[in-house]
């Protein structure tokens, strides 16, 4: 009987003693198994995170298709080109070209020039003008990407010499007024805009006729001053 005392107290004490030996090496064994499932997490973490940088990236691409933040353009009037003039008038083509600055957010200021010195009608009637503009904007868009609806106001000098066969005009004119249109991006810098202009102009006309010999006569000096539509464009321009 105290042969199996002495026994059951051997047995108790190596079983204490294997518990404080045993334990830590299951609490290391529990933490590297942790440690491997927070490591396969991270990693599933680091693959959705590249997923979505990589989507990002795409979006980032398509957008940056498109110019979002330019700072000038340049571009042409092509109902100009094609004979339509300001005043919706079909005559002859005019080579044009405008330069566009954009700054502070929403205020951006164009300049542009025509000239045309061109028969047509078969040869009959003879267009030449030259018009140089100059129109600071405001843009309703507060974001600095220049698109959308905008107004402002312009100045504009130029001279003509229209010319048929029973007729010949010729003089100088200035106006100013007010200006409005809207600005699409297209593709890149690629952008489409629409832009109308209405105020006063003071237009110089000399007007000459021919006579029997065909000597030309001045007959009359008239001094116009009006309000009226003086621009409409559709304007295609490259934006930087």
């Amino acid at each position: 009987m105290r042969t199996n005392r002495s026994f059951l107290r051997k047995m108790v004490i190596a079983s204490c003693f294997a518990c404080v030996v045993i334990a830590p090496v299951n609490v290391e064994a529990g933490v590297q198994s942790d440690n491997g499932r927070a490591t396969e997490s991270e990693l599933r973490e680091q693959g959705t995170n590249e997923r979505i940088l990589s989507a990002d990236s795409s979006a980032d691409r398509q957008q940056g298709d498109i110019v979002k933040y330019p700072k000038w353009n340049v571009g042409t009037n092509l109902l100009e080109w094609i004979g339509v003039m300001p005043d919706l008038k079909y005559t002859t083509w005019a080579s044009n070209v405008h330069g566009e600055f954009y700054f502070k957010k929403q205020y951006s200021v164009l300049l542009s020039a025509a000239y045309s010195e061109h028969h047509y009608s078969h040869g009959d009637k003879f267009q030449g003008f030259t018009s140089y503009i100059v129109e600071p904007r405001y843009w309703l868009r507060k974001d600095a990407t220049f698109q959308g609806f905008f107004g402002g106001i312009y100045g504009q000098l130029g001279d003509y010499n229209d010319i048929d066969l029973e007729r010949k005009y010729t003089g100088h004119f200035w106006g100013a007024g007010l200006s409005a249109g809207y600005l699409y991006p297209v593709w890149r810098g690629l952008a489409v805009e629409f832009n109308i202009r209405a105020g006063y102009r003071s237009t110089e006309v000399k007007k000459y006729v021919y006579n029997d010999a065909g000597d030309r006569c001045l007959c009359q000096r008239i001094d116009k001053n009006q309000f009226k539509l003086t621009g409409f464009a559709l304007n295609i321009s490259w934006r930087f």
